[in-house]
């Protein structure tokens, strides 16, 4: 893996960007999240704050690649960073409850610059790693996120604890400045096309986005897990602040040291990553029913120790699924039809992990977190299997038809 990252020198830039950002981020979000409850004490409030981080992805996302193709690939995170930057600003005004719309109307803009950033980001990876290296870099991926997520919740959590959110926030300013400076020392975010990808392109923006998409089984199995699988992940998010805060009483501090657990799993997860090299989406989603396994043990433990312990375990499997999940898209997708597909599985998931943080917040005020857990582990368990029974049927039916050509 560290050789295949030397190798790749735009990338390596791209890497450390979403580290910086994301550190920043996960200061502001572990600060944002413990102090709405602090001051609503309602598991609803946290549903509302997460739901408008996901729901500007429905707005946004369709125009991510239309405004990347606009301006470049490259200008469009240097400027999404920035603004985000100025916005973040917003946070330092939050003084007492009748500041809450702050927390909403910031989260909201937040995720409109992240709505847009994030799609171009993964789109742009395929454009500038060697393909050999793409399943190797989708690891980088998750190794990132476990950096994110170590440093920034378990350090976020600790300065918050110490400091005050005031100062997570002002880390987090800073490193939308920080990144945007990694990003604009890549050369260039584009894929180099020859002349007859290029007339393939423009053919391809003449047809039907939604045709071209549809006619394939195989994409239409891979973007209904983003249908499905928010509403499981959606249910987890909010299920691990109120977790820390409301159910073992451990305030910043536990949110903190779960998010950095989750890190830790992200970290590990590269290691069994790289040993699969067959049967990808088969191996992806047997790492989500575990996942589930997990997440329904989680909901009956009355130890906060064991709880972190089974949230790192859980997601060094939803590493290896995502890692999985991605190089199958960036190997089976053309790379100047990713940018709309990945504009389109941004809308499409944020949107039902929105919605499902959303109606898990409300179920809160009427249900024990436990209960709550119990279901999400089960929907990560029967979504599993039902992928399962899919990708098989449609493994099946490629040999049969194999098989008939070759008659």
């Amino acid at each position: 893996m560290i050789a295949t990252f030397k190798l790749e020198k735009s990338y390596q830039k791209l890497f450390y960007a979403g580290i910086i950002n994301g550190i920043g981020d996960r200061f502001s979000q572990v600060a944002l999240l413990t102090l709405i409850l602090q001051i609503t004490e309602s598991g609803l409030a946290v549903g509302i704050t997460l739901a408008l981080r996901m729901l500007p992805f429905l707005l946004f996302g369709p125009i991510s690649s239309i405004l990347a193709r606009k301006l470049s690939r490259k200008k469009l995170l240097i400027y999404t960073d920035v603004f985000r930057a100025f916005i973040a600003i917003s946070f330092l005004f939050i003084d007492s409850p009748d500041d809450v719309w702050i927390i909403y109307v910031g989260s909201f803009l937040l995720a409109g610059g992240e709505a847009l950033y994030s799609p171009t980001r993964r789109a742009s990876i395929p454009a500038i790693v060697q393909r050999k290296h793409i399943k190797t870099i989708n690891s980088w991926e998750q190794v990132s996120l476990g950096f994110v997520l170590v440093i920034g919740a378990l350090a976020g959590g600790f300065v918050s604890y110490l400091f005050g959110p005031s100062q997570s926030f002002l880390v987090n300013i800073f490193s939308f400045f920080l990144a945007s400076i990694f990003i604009s020392k890549i050369p260039s975010l584009e894929a180099v096309q020859h002349k007859e990808e290029q007339h393939r392109m423009e053919e391809y923006q003449r047809a039907p986005f939604f045709f071209i998409i549809f006619s394939s089984s195989f994409l239409m199995l891979l973007l209904s897990t983003d249908l499905l699988i928010p509403l499981a992940n959606g249910m987890e998010n909010v299920l691990i602040s109120v977790y820390a805060v409301q159910t073992f009483q451990a305030a910043d501090l536990g949110v903190g040291i779960l998010y950095s657990v989750l890190g830790i799993g992200f970290l590990i997860s590269p290691l069994l990553t790289k040993r699969i090299t067959k049967h990808y989406l088969i191996s992806a989603f047997l790492c989500i029913f575990i996942e589930g396994i997990l997440l329904i043990t989680v909901s009956r433990s009355p130890s906060f120790i064991v709880v972190v312990l089974l949230f790192g375990v859980l997601t060094i499997f939803g590493g290896i699924s995502n890692a999985l999940l991605d190089t199958v898209v960036m190997q089976s997708v053309p790379e100047n039809q990713q940018g709309m597909y990945f504009g389109l599985s941004e809308t499409i998931s944020n949107t039902i992990l929105g919605i499902s943080m959303f109606f898990t917040g409300i179920l809160l005020e009427s249900f024990p977190p436990r209960t709550i857990g119990a279901i999400n582990g089960g929907l990560y368990v029967l979504f599993a299997i039902m992928y399962i029974i899919c990708t098989l049927t449609l493994t099946n039916k490629k040999h049969h038809l194999q098989k008939a050509a070759s008659k």
